[in-house]
């Protein structure tokens, strides 16, 4: 009895001379105008943090939290997170997914002296939130009240009294707007590009008039 005999299938002539292409995969470590992301600077209004532009930018094109983190440098774990601090962070690294001036966003981070002094906590205004809006100046300790709405800042869930830790980090980016723990919303359903409105103006003097107070030393 001979052996069965095996043979690879004949290709068609049609497939061999199919064209090939490319496989194309995402590195997730760097974003290139290339991928198709959107962004406005026109959805910023003054002083607004680094993480609310992030959570713009997340929503906008509906990124996952990790990343998104990994735009803060290339060394940075995504799910430890780092603080938003001027001198931390990588700008220019930054710079290259969002198109938002470099001044925008040195204004969007912490900048720790001996007189400012900022919470440890994500600290925000529950109107603010309401409206996607987190600021640089809700984080500093000599404020107490929001500067646009005069309502005391919070740093703990009403739901269930969790303080996030105030870190670019998946966590705090997956949850935007809501408690990072049991994701009971801050105040309202934040933003979206189709409910992107500009801040009303008062609030937005109020706003600039008390970073130039606390960030500038001048009224």
């Amino acid at each position: 009895m001979q052996p069965a005999a095996f043979s690879s299938p004949q290709r068609s002539a049609a497939l061999l001379r199919a064209p090939r292409f490319p496989i194309l995969t995402l590195d997730e470590r760097k974003l290139t105008p290339a991928l198709g992301y959107i962004f406005s600077k026109e959805w910023l209004d003054p002083c607004e943090s680094l993480v609310s532009i992030l959570w713009k930018f997340e929503k906008a094109n509906a990124l996952p939290g990790h990343v998104v983190a990994r735009l803060m440098g290339p060394d940075v774990d995504p799910y430890e997170g780092i603080v938003p601090e001027l001198g931390r962070v990588d700008i220019a690294r930054l710079r290259e997914s969002l198109p938002v001036p470099v001044r925008t966003l040195r204004a969007a981070l912490l900048q720790s002296s001996g007189r400012r002094r900022y919470n440890p906590a994500f600290r925000f205004c529950r109107r603010c939130v309401a409206i996607g809006y987190h600021s640089v100046l809700h984080q500093m300790e000599s404020i107490g009240v929001c500067p646009a709405h005069r309502r005391p800042l919070e740093t703990a869930c009403r739901s269930c009294g969790y303080e996030a830790p105030y870190r670019v980090s998946v966590q705090l980016l997956e949850a935007a707007y809501r408690c990072t723990c049991c994701r009971a919303s801050y105040g309202g359903r934040g933003w979206t590009p189709n409910r992107a409105h500009p801040m009303k103006t008062d609030h937005r003097k109020a706003f600039t008039r008390r970073y130039f107070e606390q960030c500038l030393g001048r009224p």
